[in-house]
């Protein structure tokens, strides 16, 4: 090394490796984090919209009496044990539903709030504001649980509501405007509707037993042969009106809503989560949590390390370094060297076969004193009968050789008769 001063002092290096680095993971934790919670006020019903129909009073109402409440952005949110609140729109396809209950029959509980209301939006109201509209009807949510069980759904449209209906988690209820009820071969009521037309409230009868709910014994399960205690339960809330930031607002229902939610969660550790995949608000994972997780994170360990040893030697040099030799100069070795990788470049590898193999037998007929005169035949004779290598004599050898076409073949072709001729030639 020279003995040239740096032109940068080592504080000013350091400095701008640390904001550089900062800058590098404020970066990556934009990219994965993205427009944060705010952008759920869109109106629609899910557990981030403050609107009418969206459970964000829910959610605060859980987190007010020391509920764990998190919002599932990715599939991987969906993988925690506490209870997973599932609020899919009109069109959600039922193979997704699907998919997602059944990867959640052994890890938690699941709740469906199916959707009830349509909604309009106005430049004239507040960011996540709407107008309620009309009902979306029985369709959406007889098919989004097509692929779950056979249920029909009505609405009562004559019924009155604030009536008090029976419960079987807590005090009774008020019934909601135009109720919604669901019914099905494999449908427990939980809530009842008005004159106990379906359910308001149900869960799936699955094989799991779930006393939490309805104080289930083994004789109502629809399949005794079919039971499995290790199943979580799968709650469906027909009526949205009995969870949504409408209903929130009547403090029986909440009361309601409250006991709803513990007891769908009991044997879980508690928490809840809302998903919002299928309401469109999923992301992709953060990225700077995804470099520090398995199995990135040894990787993301080798680039840290090399990273630090790195500046390590940025830190402590002086002057530009010395220009180092050639390992090998240029001479007959490069000159065979440079050949051979231009033949293989030009993929001509199979037009060197057959006069390297001459020239091999050449030297070879020479070195035992062969007549220049004698014949091809008589040349291979005189030389196979020098001996064989691993059952190979020469003519074999020669012959495999000339007759090779593939890179590889040439190559073991050759190094077998040079083998050969260093062993019975010298």
């Amino acid at each position: 090394m020279s003995g040239q001063a740096s032109p940068f002092r080592r504080t000013t290096i350091m400095i701008m490796f640390a904001v550089s680095f900062a800058a590098f993971v404020a970066l990556l934790y934009g990219l994965g984090m993205g427009d944060p919670l705010a952008s759920g006020k869109n109106g629609e019903a899910h557990g981030a919209s403050n609107s009418i129909v969206g459970y964000r009073a829910l959610a605060s109402l859980l987190e007010k009496t020391g509920v764990p409440v998190q919002y599932a952005r990715s599939q991987a949110g969906m993988d925690d044990a506490g209870l997973l609140v599932l609020t899919p729109g009109p069109f959600t396809p039922a193979a997704d539903i699907g998919t997602i209950l059944q990867q959640r029959a052994y890890i938690g509980p699941t709740m469906i709030i199916l959707p009830k209301w349509q909604v309009a939006s106005d430049k004239k109201l507040k960011r996540g504001w709407v107008y309620r509209g009309g009902l979306w009807g029985e369709k959406p949510g007889v098919e989004m649980l097509g692929a779950i069980a056979q249920v029909s759904i009505s609405i009562d449209e004559k019924a009155a509501p604030d009536g008090p209906v029976a419960s079987a988690v807590g005090g009774p209820v008020k019934t909601p405007a135009k109720p919604v009820t669901i019914k099905g071969k494999s449908i427990r009521t939980m809530v009842p509707g008005p004159a106990d037309n379906g359910a308001l409230v149900a869960y799936l009868d699955d094989g799991g037993v779930y006393a939490q709910l309805d104080r289930l014994d083994e004789s109502h399960i629809t399949d005794p042969d079919e039971i499995d205690e290790s199943f979580y339960p799968l709650v469906i809330v027909a009526d949205a009106d009995l969870l949504n930031n409408a209903g929130m607002a009547d403090r029986q229902t909440a009361r309601h809503a409250l006991a709803l939610v513990k007891a769908a969660a009991t044997a879980s550790d508690g928490s809840v989560t809302f998903d919002l995949t299928l309401n469109g608000l999923g992301r992709a994972e953060n990225l700077l949590t995804l470099a520090f997780s398995p199995p990135f994170l040894s990787a993301t360990i080798c680039l840290i390390t090399a990273a630090l040893a790195a500046a390590w030697m940025a830190f402590n040099r002086f002057g530009p370094p010395v220009t180092e030799q050639r390992s090998i100069q240029f001479g007959k070795t490069a000159l065979v060297n440079n050949s051979a990788a231009f033949i293989g470049r030009m993929r001509r590898d199979h037009l060197v076969a057959a006069p390297y193999a001459a020239m091999i037998r050449s030297q070879s007929a020479a070195a035992i004193g062969v007549s220049p005169q004698a014949s091809e035949q008589e040349v291979h004779d005189r030389l196979d009968a020098l001996g064989d290598r691993d059952g190979h004599r020469f003519s074999a050898l020669y012959d495999q050789l000339v007759r090779a076409r593939k890179p590889q073949d040439i190559a073991e072709g050759a190094a077998a008769l040079h083998i050969w001729k260093k062993e019975f030639i010298g």
